[in-house]
């Protein structure tokens, strides 16, 4: 049995894989786990492999959603994204990390999507 926030946490994820597919993502892995953390989806964009996290917050109290990949967390992010691009045969032309907002208000019976392309780079 899922709590309330894991299946929050599930319905989010489908809600950002829909929008990337219709924004032309071709997703290619979700929920990618290492021992250095997790990438939510790899996905193509064009020529370009994007490792997207995707964040949801139901409450504007503690700020929107995209507000809470902080620093700690984009570190994670790309070390889980060495770890998956050390596992390819060939080397993608270009990479990017990219996150999926998804903001649940109370008022709305539809949450609202917001695609951050190049949240932040992998410095």
């Amino acid at each position: 049995m899922w709590t309330l926030r894991q299946q929050r946490g599930r319905t989010s994820e489908q809600l950002a894989q829909a929008y990337l597919n219709s924004e032309g993502y071709s997703i290619v892995a979700t929920n990618v786990r290492f021992p250095v953390g997790e990438l939510d989806i790899v996905a193509w964009e064009g020529e370009t492999l994007c490792f997207v996290e995707v964040r949801s917050s139901r409450s504007a109290k503690f700020g929107p959603a995209a507000a809470s990949v902080t620093a700690l967390k984009q570190r994670h992010l790309i070390r889980a994204a060495q770890w998956y691009l050390k596992r390819l045969r060939r080397q993608p032309a270009a990479i990017r990390f990219d996150v999926v907002a998804i903001d649940w208000t109370i008022a709305s019976s539809q949450p609202s999507v917001q695609l951050i392309r190049r949240a932040f780079d992998a410095v």
